[in-house]
């Protein structure tokens, strides 16, 4: 399947991102668990979207709540992945950077 306009410029960054942070996590101590967690979760939900995008031309949101007459957004466990990892990725950067660094 072709991946083109919106698709192709998610495609793309999705790509770029994960090539970064794949990078990043490569440097990483082996003492620096949470994070490589928190970057392993954004690029495992970068790339399960990605292979949505090749595979469907779209990602493929499939959990959708709803109680009574209210709906709430849909989503997919990649979108999870990703929110999980940058709430880590933030924890991170806000109270264990200063950590590792004094050690």
């Amino acid at each position: 399947m072709r991946v083109v306009g919106k698709d192709g410029f998610f495609a793309l960054i999705a790509i770029g991102v994960s090539t970064v942070l794949t990078i990043w996590l490569m440097k990483l101590k082996p003492s620096e668990r949470w994070l490589s967690a928190a970057l392993a979760l954004v690029i495992g939900g970068a790339l399960g979207n990605l292979y949505d995008r090749f595979a469907y031309g779209h990602v493929v949101d499939f959990l959708h709540f709803h109680w009574e007459e209210h709906y709430f957004p849909a989503f997919n466990i990649a979108d999870s992945a990703i929110t999980l990892g940058a709430i880590m990725l933030i924890i991170d950067s806000l109270f264990l950077e200063k950590k590792r660094a004094q050690n």
